[in-house]
C-alpha cells in the first residue's frame, strides 16, 4: 500500500507541475480605421482593413485564478503569439515586446477584461525615432509609429503618429476562450487544482479507501 501511494503521490505532483492553460482571443474585425498618407514619407506603411481583426493566444504555467482584478500575468506567461493583420507577435521574436498583460478574470477563471500591449521594432536599435507595430489587444493596433520616449532601453512610452502611420479600432466583448475545462458547483473543481498538496491528499484519501474496502472484502472471503 505504502508503494501504491508514494507512486500516486509522485504521479500527481508531476501532473499538477505540468498542467499549463492556453488562452485564445479572437477580436472582431476592424470598423474604424485610419491610412496612412501616400506616398509613404518614412518607414514602411502598410493600411489595416475592415476584414482584419486581432487574434492570438498565450499559455501560463498553470490555470489563472479566479474572480482577479487587474492581475499581472507575465510572470506566468510561459509563451504568446498575437497578429494583428498586419504585424506578428512571437515571444521568440527578436523585436517583439510584451509591455504589459493584465486579465481580470470571473468565478470560474475566464478572461473577461484585459490590459495587453505588445510592440513589434521596425529596426534593432529600439531607440527614440525608431519606427515600430504596436497592439493594444480588444482595442487598437497602429503600424509605422515614430518613437519619441522611452520607459525602458527598449520599451517605447510614448509617440508622435504622423502622415506614415496607420491605425485600425475594434473592441467587443467576449473574444477568449481556453482549454481549461469549467466544472460546474460540486464538481471535480470542489478541489483546487492550483494546490497540488490538495490533489495529492484527495488522490491519497480515495486510493485508501479503496484498498481498505478491498481488504475488508478479503477479510470476508
Amino acid at each position: 500500500m505504502k508503494r501504491h501511494l508514494a507512486l500516486l503521490a509522485l504521479t500527481t505532483f508531476a501532473h499538477a507541475g505540468a498542467w499549463a492553460a492556453t488562452y485564445t482571443f479572437t477580436g472582431p474585425t476592424y470598423v474604424n480605421l485610419l491610412d496612412y498618407t501616400a506616398p509613404c514619407a518614412a518607414g514602411t506603411c502598410v493600411n489595416f482593413s475592415t476584414v482584419m481583426r486581432q487574434t492570438g493566444h498565450f499559455t501560463t504555467n498553470q490555470p489563472l485564478p479566479a474572480n482577479q482584478v487587474s492581475l499581472d500575468i507575465a510572470p506566468l506567461i510561459t509563451w504568446y503569439d498575437f497578429n494583428d493583420g498586419v504585424t506578428s507577435y512571437s515571444m521568440n521574436g527578436l523585436n517583439t515586446r510584451l509591455v504589459k498583460a493584465h486579465v481580470s478574470t470571473n468565478a470560474a477563471g475566464e478572461i473577461v477584461d484585459n490590459d495587453m500591449v505588445f510592440l513589434w521594432w521596425q529596426t534593432g536599435s529600439y531607440g527614440v525615432g525608431d519606427r515600430l507595430s504596436y497592439m493594444s489587444v480588444n482595442f487598437a493596433s497602429y503600424f509605422n509609429r515614430p518613437c519619441v520616449s522611452l520607459s525602458s532601453p527598449d520599451i517605447c512610452h510614448s509617440y508622435a503618429d504622423d502622415g506614415a502611420t496607420s491605425h485600425g479600432f475594434a473592441h467587443g466583448s467576449g473574444g477568449w476562450t481556453s482549454d481549461v475545462p469549467v466544472v460546474g458547483p460540486g464538481g471535480a473543481q470542489s478541489v483546487s487544482v492550483d494546490n497540488p498538496f490538495a490533489l495529492v491528499l484527495t488522490a491519497v484519501g480515495l486510493l485508501g479507501l479503496a484498498l481498505r474496502g478491498r481488504q475488508k472484502l478479503l477479510l470476508k472471503k
